[in-house]
């Protein structure tokens, strides 16, 4: 489905050049960045020149099929670097909580995790990754449900998931 920018960009062919150049200059940091505003300007020219010259084109300052080919190109691989991944689901449906002893691929995710806490948090208990909820990772759990204010089960329910991976990616925990 479109939106209501992409139909404008579709109207005005200079914007979604001015819009690519901005994203790619995001990247490559030599491109100058251009205020999208529709008018083939100076700026917009000599962020095209810049981009020709990177990419090895005849520098012209216009725009040909050459510089819009590659100029989509490079904004798609762009977008691969700005974008963040989508997360992945991996919590089962059809289970309610996972408890002390249980062990299973999720629980080495739940490690990974919570191992980022304590690298960012030192109060959080160190644990060991080994895909088993042992003492320790019950430990770290119950200290995130009693700092997140959930109920303090040390279980990993669904609700102790979705809070514990929404806030690992909102601090970026894992950088």
């Amino acid at each position: 489905m479109k939106s209501k920018l992409d139909a404008v960009k579709a109207a005005n062919p200079v914007l979604e050049i001015q819009f690519k150049l901005r994203d790619i200059s995001n990247i490559h940091q030599d491109i100058p960045k251009v205020l999208p505003t529709g008018k083939f300007n100076r700026e917009t020219e000599l962020a095209v020149k810049k981009f020709q010259k990177k990419f090895d084109l005849p520098v012209t300052g216009k725009v040909d099929f050459s510089t819009w080919s590659t100029l989509n190109k490079e904004h798609t691989n762009c977008m691969h670097c700005i974008n963040t991944p989508s997360p992945v689901c991996c919590f089962p449906k059809n289970v309610q909580s996972y408890k002390r002893v249980d062990n299973c691929n999720l629980i080495y995710i739940l490690q990974i995790i919570l191992k980022n806490y304590h690298k960012k948090y030192k109060n959080y208990p160190d644990i060991d990754l080994n895909g088993v909820f042992d003492e320790r990772t019950e430990e770290a759990v119950k200290m995130f449900q009693r700092s997140s204010y959930l109920l303090e089960t040390g279980k990993l329910d669904r609700q102790t998931w979705n809070l514990l991976n929404k806030i690992h990616e909102i601090c970026n925990l894992y950088e």
